[in-house]
């Protein structure tokens, strides 16, 4: 168990995808009755917790025996009202994990499996990301209060703008407006209410036009947050992937270079690429769909396939999330890496050492999206 530092700053401009903040979702839902009702964990601390998907320091990895290079860290805040104190934290299957768990919590390990299983189901993902989190526990029957399942501040505020475009179609669609300060104030204001934890009345407009109501209207507003959430994502990553495949060529490793480990980064780099490629295809063929389904709604009024199209198109999110969790991982990863210029290059083992790393993580996996 170790301390953490930064906390503060981890919790309020990380992103959706990296962080789960169980401590901002108690203290923005109190007196929620579902969240006490469905927890996403039985225990409280646990419950209070951040959970963080952490890339292994090589001073860490003796942590965690044959793990892969992402962890997921749970950080217990030392002071729930005062982050800045720091907190301690635990590797989810690190030496001795459930034991520090039981220690820290004051349960005997019996009492939390439940909460070991949903560790572990979080454990197996890419990202945190709240589309990706909803859909794995469902399919693992397990399914806490809605408020567990939002984009963190920080993303929130990014995504704006991309929300306002990507909802300007539908808004003027659904009041019959036309372009101008009072339709762009109105979709404003709508992609504000989209964007929030909970589909509130302001968002009454868009249950008529849907013709969604209930919980089939909370489900399809969920969905339509994760189509543009994933959109957004990969618009502002396909540059830093661009990026990434241009410089590995460009990166001379220091120290020995033997034939064979040159042989070796060849062959990934084109591996890499080649599964860059497929991934990024992958995303586009299912954001396409959306995209299809968006337009059939707006030019032609075709409100039941999209309506149909968001209650049934979560599935969607388990092969989006993986493959934007991914390349999430390598982009954000590159740039910290190799922002350093020559004073920070990799030795030969290293960086074939981190070309493997993602090759592995970019491998072809199940795909549970069915044909729409």
């Amino acid at each position: 168990m170790s301390g953490i530092r930064n906390l503060a700053a981890l919790a309020t401009s990380a992103s959706t995808s990296r962080v789960l903040n169980l401590n901002m979702v108690a203290k923005r839902y109190p007196d929620d009755p579902m969240r006490k009702k469905a927890p996403l964990f039985t225990d409280d601390l646990l419950n209070r917790s951040i959970l963080v998907k952490h890339r292994l320091r090589r001073d860490e990895a003796y942590l965690i025996p044959n793990s892969t290079a992402v962890a997921t860290k749970i950080i217990f805040p030392l002071d729930f009202d005062d982050l800045e104190l720091g907190g301690r934290s635990i590797f989810v299957n690190q030496k001795g994990f459930r034991q520090a768990i039981c220690d820290l919590v004051g349960y005997r390990e019996l009492e939390l499996e439940r909460d070991f299983l949903v560790l572990g189901m979080l454990n197996d993902l890419p990202s945190l990301d709240p589309f990706l989190v909803r859909e794995q526990l469902r399919r693992n029957h397990h399914q806490p209060a809605e408020c567990y399942f939002s984009i963190s501040p920080a993303d929130t505020s990014r995504m704006q703008s991309f929300t306002s475009a990507e909802m300007a179609p539908l808004i003027r669609m659904a009041f019959r407006t036309t372009s101008g300060s009072g339709s762009a104030g109105m979709v404003g204001k709508l992609a504000d209410a989209l964007l929030s934890a909970n589909a509130d009345a302001r968002l009454d407009p868009l249950r008529e036009t849907l013709g969604l109501h209930g919980d089939q209207f909370t489900q399809g507003i969920f969905s339509w947050k994760g189509f543009i959430y994933y959109k957004w994502q990969f618009s502002e990553m396909i540059q830093s992937l661009i990026r990434v495949t241009q410089e590995m060529d460009q990166i001379k490793p220091s120290g020995r270079n033997d034939v064979a480990t040159r042989e070796e980064i060849r062959v990934l780099k084109t591996s890499i690429r080649k599964r860059i490629r497929e991934a990024a295809r992958s995303c586009s063929q299912v954001l396409a769909l959306y995209d299809d389904a968006f337009a059939d709604l707006v030019h032609r009024g075709n409100t039941a396939a999209f309506r149909r199209f968001l209650l049934e198109a979560p599935i969607f999110f388990l092969d989006l999330g993986h493959s934007m969790g991914m390349i999430s991982h390598i982009s954000s990863f590159w740039s910290y890496r190799f922002n350093g210029g020559a004073a920070n290059l990799p030795t030969s083992e290293e960086f074939r050492d981190i070309l493997s790393e993602f090759e592995t993580g970019l491998a072809p996996r199940q795909s549970y999206s069915q044909p729409w």
